[in-house]
Formats: structure tokens, C-alpha cells, sequence
């Protein structure tokens, strides 16, 4: 059987396979994934959360220790769907006019057989490894990931350090005006702070409302923060944005308009509310009103600058902001040795495209390893516009076309082989006890 036609068999067969969050049934896929591993002669574990949320973990060993591991990073569950809005079932897997049609074929479950196939490909070269190559598909993603990548990286914080990481986050492309193709990918991501701003009034019967509520005035805390400057800052993987992409900005179509989108989400912090609270007595005015917000940081914005971002904040008197939390986000060299590789790579496939560095647009499993992996990229290589797939993702009718997986697919393993793969013999690694190990 051929790459493209193994890896289509394994697609169409783990998108029948629903793994809705709410369902928690990570494991029937994380099972059927480590049955295709042993076929393959390749250990791989089974890690169960303290919810018993299923991740799999998989180890092929590399001879020098000293070259930084690859991690091969995705999640097997997806957002829920609803049968009745789809053309063709979410969990069929259907082709149709050479599209495959599903639940996860966007988000991630075509990146987990990208990665599937090149980590078999480098098994199956039967040829020595330059370094440690990890295999790792998680639960609960689509939930926050408590119990699946948080959980896996306490668990196992030895196997990130220093590592390089292939994750979601992007792999897109967009098109200029004179039909250049560009590929965007995912160099960084944003910071992510939880605030709770907590407003106290006068409360009593609702028909007699007293002046001082405490709703009013958590509402013009909101107005005003809607509207105040934000902490803006320049970056790597900003700068470098910028000058691919600034005469794409100035078009006026579809294209440059989500160009310029994404330069304006990257170059700011950015707020949303998360949950207002207002009481739940009927007939009655709350004394207290309280709203989480979060905050989507710069990647290099510390916990401490943004607390002095805080105080800056001009409030009403009876209402008190606390920070619940902060989680950094992270910058990687956006021209990193295997993202040159993918470059190259994918001209040699003849298409001939620039690659262009972004800041992630959602929270990806690679914020929990921020601090231990040396980059981390959000990569899953595809032919499919970026407006297309912000259209299709947990949307109904997600889909992908054939070209474009087959593509990712045939990347994957080219970049994989070249950077992976090195001459000369060498004995085999066992691992430590506490990690995977292979018999690779």
C-alpha cells in the first residue's frame, strides 16, 4: 500500500471513531492508534489521567542525546456536532468530490495521522536516529487540556526540555493580489491572564431599585475597559509578519482583510469577557456583580509587567480586580532549522511558497510547555486557505481536500526523514525508568 493511500485508510477509519469531548472516548482512538504501533513493532503507552482521560505516548530512540528531541504533538479529541446540520455525517469520513468530509479532519485528527505516518516511515527506514523522536496524541484539548496535555506535561516534564514541537495552531495558507501563495505558521503564541473584577452596591426589592447598584457600576468598569489602550509591543515573530505581509494589508479583499486582522490581534493585548455574575434571586438587586476576563497577552509580557498594566486602572470606588492567573505565552525562532526544512521541502513538492511566521489565534497544548521546549511551532501543513479554515473549524461541515492532506502527509515525512535520520551505526538507548521506552 502507498504512503497516501495508508494514510487515507487511517484517516477515514479514526474519523469514524467519535471522540467528542463530552463523551471522554479518547480512548477507543488511543487505542486503535497503539494497535497500528505494535503492528509496527513500536512501544507505545497508554497514560490515564486522574479522570482516566486516555493520551498515547510513543518513543522511537536516537543516538545522540545532546541534539534536541522532536515531538510530534496532537489530540485526539474534537468539538461537539450535530448530525442533523451536516451534509454528510460528522463521523463517517465520507469522500466526496475529493474532499474528506468530518468531525476532526481540520482540527487535529489530520495533523495526528501527518505525524502517525512519518513516525512510521522513520521506523520502517530501519536506519539510525540523530536524536529522540516522540510521538504524543492528547485527550480533553478541546476542553482546556486539564486532563490531558497539563496532565501529560507534569507527568512527563523530562521528555519537553529542549525539545522542538510540531503542533496545531497553523499551516494555512493566503493568497496576494498577483496569486502568490504564502503559507502561515504558527512561531508563538500569546500569554493568557485571568482577571475577576468584583463590584459592591446597594442592593434591595427590584421595584425599588436604589442608585448605587452595583451591576451600573461594574458595567462602566467594562465600558471602560473596553475602550482603554492596551499594552502593545513589538516582537520577533511580529516584525517578521510585518514585512511579508504589509503590502498584503492594504488589499482590499477577502485575503487581506484576514491579513490585517491577524496583525492587529498579534500586535496587542486583547480582552474578552469569560462569566458576568448578578445574582440569581428573582425580584431582588444584587449588592455584588462580579466578571472573569481574559486577557490575551503578548508572548514576551511577563506576569509582573502585566500587574503594572493593572494598576494603571482607573475604577470606581467598591470595586476590587485580582489576578487569578497568568500563564506566559512563548516566541520561537521563525527561522528555525526544520522550518527551513519544511520550505525547502515543500518546493521540492513544487510549490514554491513563502513561509510566514504568526502568533496562534487560540490556546494550544504548547502553552503548558512554554517554558521547557526550546520552539515550538503550531504546523500542520495544508493547501487550505486560512479563511477557509477558520470557516470549517467547529463548524458544521468541517472538511479537507484530498490535495491538501495528501500534501501534509508527503511534508511531514520528507522534513521528518531529512532532519531525523543520520548515517553510520549505533547501539540502541534504553530509557530511564518514568519514560517511554522504545525498542527502536
Amino acid at each position: 500500500m502507498s504512503l497516501k493511500n495508508e494514510a487515507l485508510y487511517y484517516f477515514r477509519n479514526m474519523l469514524k471513531i467519535n471522540t467528542t469531548n463530552e463523551l471522554a472516548t479518547e480512548y477507543l482512538l488511543a487505542n486503535h492508534l497503539k494497535e497500528i504501533l505494535d503492528n509496527n513493532t513500536i512501544y507505545s503507552q497508554i497514560v490515564y489521567s486522574n479522570k482516566g482521560r486516555t493520551s498515547i505516548i510513543s518513543k522511537l530512540a536516537g543516538e545522540n542525546k545532546q541534539l534536541q528531541p522532536v515531538i510530534l504533538l496532537s489530540h485526539l479529541d474534537v468539538c461537539a456536532a450535530r448530525v442533523e446540520e451536516w451534509t454528510f455525517p460528522p463521523f463517517s469520513g465520507d469522500i466526496y468530490e475529493n474532499k474528506i468530509w468530518g468531525r476532526g479532519t481540520l482540527d487535529t485528527k489530520q495533523l495526528t495521522v501527518m505525524h502517525l505516518m512519518a513516525f512510521l516511515h522513520l521506523k520502517r527506514m530501519n536506519l539510525p536516529l540523530n536524536r529522540d523522536v516522540y510521538f504524543i496524541a492528547t485527550a480533553d484539548e478541546e476542553n482546556g487540556s486539564k486532563e490531558g496535555m497539563e496532565f501529560i506535561s507534569r507527568q512527563f516534564p523530562d521528555i519537553f526540555r529542549n525539545s522542538i514541537v510540531l503542533s496545531e495552531g497553523g499551516g494555512f495558507t493566503v493568497k496576494s493580489e498577483n496569486g502568490e501563495t504564502l503559507m502561515l505558521f504558527a512561531s508563538g503564541e500569546k500569554g493568557t491572564a485571568r482577571v475577576s473584577i468584583t463590584a459592591t452596591g446597594d442592593g434591595g426589592h427590584a421595584g425599588c431599585p436604589p442608585e448605587n447598584q452595583a451591576i451600573g457600576k461594574l458595567a462602566k468598569v467594562l465600558d471602560y475597559l473596553m475602550k482603554i489602550s492596551f499594552p502593545a509591543g513589538n516582537y520577533l515573530v511580529l516584525q517578521q509578519f510585518r514585512d511579508e505581509m504589509e503590502k498584503m494589508m492594504n488589499q482590499e479583499n477577502e485575503q487581506g482583510q484576514l491579513v490585517k486582522r491577524l496583525y492587529e490581534y498579534m500586535k496587542e493585548t486583547t480582552v474578552t469577557p469569560e462569566l458576568i455574575r448578578i445574582g440569581d434571586q428573582l425580584n431582588v438587586i444584587p449588592y455584588k456583580a462580579e466578571v472573569l476576563l481574559e486577557f490575551r497577552t503578548l508572548p514576551n509580557q511577563t506576569r509582573e509587567q502585566f500587574e503594572l498594566f493593572m494598576k494603571e486602572w482607573t475604577t470606581p470606588p467598591n470595586v476590587q480586580y485580582q489576578l487569578l492567573s497568568f500563564q506566559q505565552g512563548y516566541e520561537s525562532d521563525p527561522k528555525g532549522e526544520i522550518i527551513s526544512l519544511f520550505k525547502t521541502q515543500s518546493e521540492r513538492l513544487g510549490l514554491n511558497k513563502r513561509w510566514v511566521p504568526f502568533t496562534a489565534l487560540g490556546k494550544t497544548d504548547g502553552r503548558f510547555i512554554g517554558e521547557m521546549a526550546s520552539q515550538i511551532y503550531g504546523l500542520s501543513p495544508t493547501l487550505t486557505l486560512f479563511t477557509e479554515v477558520l470557516n470549517r473549524v467547529h463548524n458544521k461541515d468541517e472538511h479537507i481536500e484530498l490535495e491538501s492532506f495528501e500534501y501534509g502527509v508527503q511534508l511531514m515525512k520528507d522534513v521528518l526523514e531529512e532532519f531525523c535520520i543520520s548515517k553510520g551505526g549505533g547501539e540502541n538507548v534504553s530509557d530511564t525508568k518514568g519514560k517511554v521506552e522504545s525498542d527502536h
